[in-house]
């Protein structure tokens, strides 16, 4: 089954890796624990959107980057759409509306990435 916890550490490991970049260096640009930014690459913590803005503006990248599965094969549309309504409807309860907007600009910007793979 499809988890985006685990997917976004997975990428974000690998960009990290990618940039030549030690945990320790990067949890250091985010201003992290090395052991809480572990977690959050093996999936076994959920983070916030501000968690993810410090992480991608560390590595420079665009949200899509981590959002985003390799290949489509990789997304099995059937398996995902729940569990991403339940995320993000939980998520936005307790968002502020420049929160929400962002939201549905990365979420925007990932399905026109989608699109055109």
């Amino acid at each position: 089954m499809f988890n985006l916890t685990k997917r976004v550490g997975k990428n974000i490991r690998a960009i990290r890796k990618a940039q030549n970049l030690t945990i320790d260096e990067l949890a250091e640009k985010c201003d992290f624990q090395a052991p809480y930014l572990s977690d959050v690459e093996r999936g076994e913590r959920n983070i916030t959107l501000q968690t993810l803005t410090k992480i991608l503006d560390a590595l420079d990248v665009h949200p899509g980057r981590v959002l985003i599965p390799e290949k489509k094969s990789d997304l099995d549309i059937g398996d995902v759409k729940e569990e991403l309504l339940q995320v993000l409807l939980s998520s936005l309860e307790d968002k502020s509306e420049n929160d929400i907007r962002m939201l549905l600009n990365v979420s925007n910007e990932i399905f026109n990435t989608y699109k055109k793979k």
